[in-house]
C-alpha cells in the first residue's frame, strides 16, 4: 500500500512542478515581450524626443555569482522534487537541478553582458 501512495505523492509534485514552471516561463515571457502603451499626445503637444538610456551592468555582477545563485536554486529545487523517491530520489535531483541551474545562470550572464554596451 505505500508504494501506491508513494507513486501517487510522486505524481502530484512531478505535475505540481510542471505547472509551476509553465506559469512562470508563460507569464514571465508575456510580461517582458508586452511592449509598454505609447502616450496619448494632443495635436498641440510636441512629443517628447526619446533617449536611449544605456542598460550598464551592476557593480560587482560576475558570471560566478550569478551561476552560484542559480546553481543553489537549481539545487534546492532539484532535492524537493526528488523527495518524494526517499532520499535516494533528493540527492540525484539536487545534483542535476545544480549543474542545469549553473548551466542557467552562466548562459543568463553571458547574454546580459553581449547586450551591455561598451565602455559602461
Amino acid at each position: 500500500m505505500t508504494s501506491v501512495n508513494t507513486i501517487k505523492r510522486l505524481a502530484c509534485t512531478t505535475l505540481g512542478a510542471i505547472v509551476a514552471v509553465l506559469l512562470i516561463v508563460g507569464f514571465g515571457g508575456i510580461a517582458s515581450a508586452e511592449p509598454t502603451p505609447a502616450p496619448v499626445v494632443a495635436a498641440e503637444q510636441a512629443a517628447p524626443v526619446a533617449v536611449p538610456v544605456a542598460a550598464c551592468m551592476a557593480p560587482g555582477d560576475s558570471v560566478q555569482l550569478r551561476s552560484a545563485i542559480a546553481a543553489v536554486l537549481g539545487t534546492t529545487i532539484g532535492a524537493i522534487v526528488g523527495l518524494p523517491i526517499f532520499l535516494f530520489g533528493a540527492i540525484p535531483g539536487a545534483i542535476i537541478g545544480g549543474v542545469v541551474g549553473f548551466m542557467v545562470g552562466s548562459t543568463w550572464y553571458a547574454l546580459d553582458a553581449g547586450q551591455a554596451p561598451q565602455g559602461c
